[in-house]
């Protein structure tokens, strides 16, 4: 019988077989590098969007921040305007009298007072005559700067009509507080004003109401301050009563 052949360990097939196995290692970080180039690719695409993607949110939070911001002044403002005298920004007659009845509610629960003044102008009309309706409401305009600064944060100010002003004074301790407190404003409403190059002096008669002494409801607190001023008016006018 013949023998089979035998294998040798020859060093061509050796190195030829390193060869492979090197090939393949070198077509494997070949294909590894390729697949981490494709990857940062990726990642850099993945990152790109992101920051794109936070940009248009920071965008659309800042747009949204600036409609809250805009839609929140403009509420405010329709808010005010409702509320407010159009060419004094002071309360107007309506709210005014919701406020009045909210003191008289809290006045009764807590056995506390309040008052009433009604403020009418002294000889407004010779103002609009002589120096035209644009110069009476600046005065108007004034007046109304200087009864607010009279007042207190708990107060309030309306113009009830034309040239008249309802002040509601929350929490009084006395009437001759009250009283007091009406001579100040008589005397703020007497400086001088300045329009348009001209000076024009002016003052007011002042009438007030307390209650509950002078009246349990609306109508007649603001009938008796009515008329109070309008018997400081007979007097000769810049006066409190």
């Amino acid at each position: 019988m013949m023998s089979e052949p035998q294998v040798t360990n020859s060093p061509v097939l050796h190195n030829t077989v390193l060869q492979l196995q090197l090939n393949a290692l070198h077509s494997d970080m070949r294909q590894m590098r390729c697949e981490i180039v494709v990857q940062q690719k990726l990642w850099y695409q993945e990152q790109q969007q992101l920051q794109q993607d936070k940009l248009l949110l920071a965008l659309a939070l800042l747009h949204a921040g600036t409609l809250h911001i805009s839609s929140q002044a403009k509420l405010k403002k329709l808010t005010q305007d409702s509320q407010c005298d159009a060419l004094t920004q002071t309360l107007n007659r309506s709210i005014m009298l919701d406020r009045i009845g909210h003191a008289i509610s809290v006045s009764k629960r807590e056995q506390s007072q309040f008052a009433l003044l009604f403020v009418d102008l002294d000889n407004f009309k010779p103002i609009n005559d002589n120096h035209g309706h644009a110069a009476g409401d600046a005065i108007l305009q004034l007046v109304s700067a200087r009864l607010t600064s009279a007042l207190r944060d708990s107060d309030a100010v309306s113009r009830h009509g034309g040239d008249e002003f309802l002040l509601l004074l929350n929490h009084i301790k006395s009437e001759e507080d009250v009283i007091q407190l009406a001579h100040k404003i008589g005397r703020a409403i007497t400086q001088p004003y300045q329009i348009d190059g001209h000076e024009i002096s002016l003052s007011a008669s002042i009438g007030m109401a307390i209650y509950p002494e002078h009246g349990s409801s609306i109508p007649d607190l603001i009938r008796y301050a009515d008329t109070a001023m309008y018997r400081a008016k007979q007097e000769g006018g810049c006066r409190v009563r």
